[in-house]
């Protein structure tokens, strides 16, 4: 199906179910609105040192990781959701609240039968799909990176990550792995599920080389002005403000 483009933001996401929009708690939303608890609890901590206080690098002053928490959107649970799977008896079950949303299974034939899956240390045992009642629209051309929570810290589950072509395909139905040793799980409604990063589908090519004299020089004058600072992460960002501006 084709959408009109003209005016669109670059990505949308619409309910199949008129209303769930309207729920705040699991309207999805961008992904900086998510940020884990981890992550805000973590302090910048610093130290006296020659008579400076100066920053001790932590995870908390990286610019990569609110780059990373930055990126797209993420989609929360929708319903509360019981998931179930018995590694004895190969029974599994899924119950929500009311009949319209439901689950399926992901054959083992298709995945955990080709390939010995572990996450966060955690072996696969079934893989679940959902019913997912949104759909996502992107502008011609572009794709979504699916991704699962990676710093959200869920041991029991995860989203499978891939690749959707939204400007034409617009169904989102997640395969859901179960990695835990209890039966049974329970994700409760807006709990942050699945994250989206729209990005645009083109040919790259790739070149390996050593660094001629320019780059090197580059280099050396860029690791430079982060080696004569305290600043760190802070000089970091003020260069890639300059070179945005």
């Amino acid at each position: 199906m084709k959408f009109k483009e003209k005016k669109e933001p670059l990505i949308r996401v619409v309910s199949s179910f008129p209303g769930l929009s309207s729920i705040p708690e699991i309207a999805p939303k961008p992904s900086n609105l998510y940020l884990p608890e981890w992550w805000k609890k973590t302090a910048l901590k610093s130290k006296m040192q020659k008579g400076l206080m100066v920053e001790v690098g932590n995870v908390k002053n990286c610019p990569s990781f609110p780059d990373y928490f930055s990126q797209g959107i993420i989609i929360p649970m929708w319903v509360d959701s019981i998931i179930s799977f018995d590694k004895t008896t190969g029974e599994w079950a899924w119950r929500t609240p009311h009949g319209k949303f439901t689950w399926s299974s992901h054959s083992s034939s298709q995945f955990l039968d080709v390939v010995s899956h572990h996450y966060l240390n955690k072996k696969a045992t079934f893989v679940f799909k959902t019913d997912c009642p949104w759909r996502i629209i992107t502008s011609k051309g572009y794709s979504v990176y699916q991704l699962p929570l990676f710093y959200h810290q869920e041991n029991d589950f995860s989203v499978l990550p891939g690749i959707i072509d939204t400007d034409y395909y617009h169904q989102i139905n997640q395969q859901v792995l179960f990695h835990t040793d209890k039966t049974e799980i329970f994700i409760k409604k807006g709990t942050p599920f699945v994250q989206y990063i729209p990005f645009k589908r083109e040919q790259i090519s790739l070149k390996v080389s050593d660094a001629n004299e320019e780059e090197a020089i580059f280099f050396r004058n860029q690791d430079l002005r982060f080696q004569t600072s305290f600043g760190g992460s802070k000089d970091y960002l003020k260069l890639r403000k300059e070179n945005n501006e």
